[in-house]
């Protein structure tokens, strides 16, 4: 089995790809090679995907192309199994830079309905998929993504005193389907006195730079020395990241998985996230679910783990248990299956008939 890889992705499908490849390294009956494009972005992307991918794939003589997300081969010589990790750059696509909005609408409808198989991360998307794309159910799988044990390795902090200065992060970019308005907003309209009020922001994964927008609303808001804009972390250094916090909040509009409330809750870090998309699937009772848009019930909620100490244990240990049913080697074993099938039916369908 070949699987696909672009250099410079980065974010939850470059996660998923390298945990992945790891997994299936256990698996005695699956070979995995990596079919690379060597150089990232613009016309040397292009090429490789019309033409270099091709040759590549032809000189390896595997059965199946495994391509972890939307960007994939257009003409392969072997069935192609695609994962779809969510229909953001359909439905929200703000955020997400032009090229990849021109590639999703004029060409992932074609090499979705051309793929073998596809996976999702959740019951919640391959729906999605299915209805987006007009892909028959039967060639759709849901197939949940793992937690890395790292996170569930970082010392557990004792978290039975109210902060007087929590920390609250905000995991990933703010493109617009984050939300990190509501955040904003209950935070500069938080009462006088209260945890909120005295709360720190901490935004990773961007800059103020990269977000004016945004640095704009937090001085007009009177935030600027209560936000921190952390900028790229290190995957390695996610984990502490979660484990100081004192609260991760993900209002999410929109997602396919979830990798970071999950992983905070794999931390021991409660978690306050959206009622919206496949959050509620994944999360379950692991953390408390809130109306992305109401943002009285996303400050009670916040003030609830904040003060309360039987809300923050509850969902530690809540959040903990969830957390612990997500796992790569499953995840894989899983993957693994839809690979035989695909490779199962090519050989099926080029049989001689008797």
């Amino acid at each position: 089995m070949d699987m696909t890889l672009l250099e410079g992705r980065e974010g939850g499908s470059a996660v998923y790809a390298r945990s992945l490849v790891n997994a299936l390294s256990a698996i005695d009956d699956v070979q995995v090679t990596i079919v690379s494009a060597g150089t990232a972005g613009g016309l040397a992307t292009a090429a490789w995907m019309l033409s270099g991918a091709r040759v590549a794939l032809r000189a390896e003589g595997a059965a199946v192309l495994h391509s972890p997300a939307f960007l994939t081969p257009l003409n392969p010589p072997i069935p192609t199994v695609i994962t779809i990790h969510d229909l953001s750059l359909g439905r929200m696509p703000s955020g997400h830079p032009f090229e990849w909005r021109m590639y999703y609408k004029l060409i992932v409808p074609t090499v979705a309905r051309r793929a073998a198989a596809i996976i999702s991360p959740t019951e919640t998307t391959r729906r999605e998929v299915i209805s987006m794309f007009g892909i028959r159910a039967e060639r759709a799988v849901a197939i949940p993504s793992g937690v890395d044990e790292r996170f569930f390795a970082t010392a557990r902090r004792d978290r039975s005193a109210d902060p007087l200065e929590p920390i609250i992060v905000f995991p990933g970019p703010p493109i617009g389907r984050k939300n990190l308005d509501i955040v904003l907003r209950v935070m500069g309209g938080a009462p006088s006195g209260s945890p909120l009020a005295r709360a720190v922001l901490e935004i990773s994964g961007a800059t103020a730079s990269a977000f004016p927008n945004y640095a704009q609303e937090i001085a007009n808001r009177g935030l600027e020395h209560r936000v921190r804009w952390l900028g790229s972390l290190p995957f390695e250094d996610v984990p502490d990241l979660y484990g100081r916090a004192d609260l991760v909040v993900y209002p999410s509009f929109l997602e396919g998985f979830g990798f970071p409330p999950l992983e905070a809750m794999a931390v021991g870090t409660p978690v306050v996230a959206s009622s919206a998309s496949c959050l509620p699937e994944v999360l379950g009772d692991g953390a408390l679910m809130v109306d992305p848009r109401d943002d009285v019930a996303f400050a009670a909620a916040v003030d609830a783990v904040l003060t309360r100490r039987e809300v923050r244990h509850s969902l530690i240990a809540a959040g903990l248990a969830r957390a612990r049913t997500f796992t790569w080697s499953r995840s894989a074993r899983a993957t693994a299956d839809v690979y035989r099938a695909v490779a199962a039916a090519a050989e099926a369908s080029t049989r001689p008939v008797a």
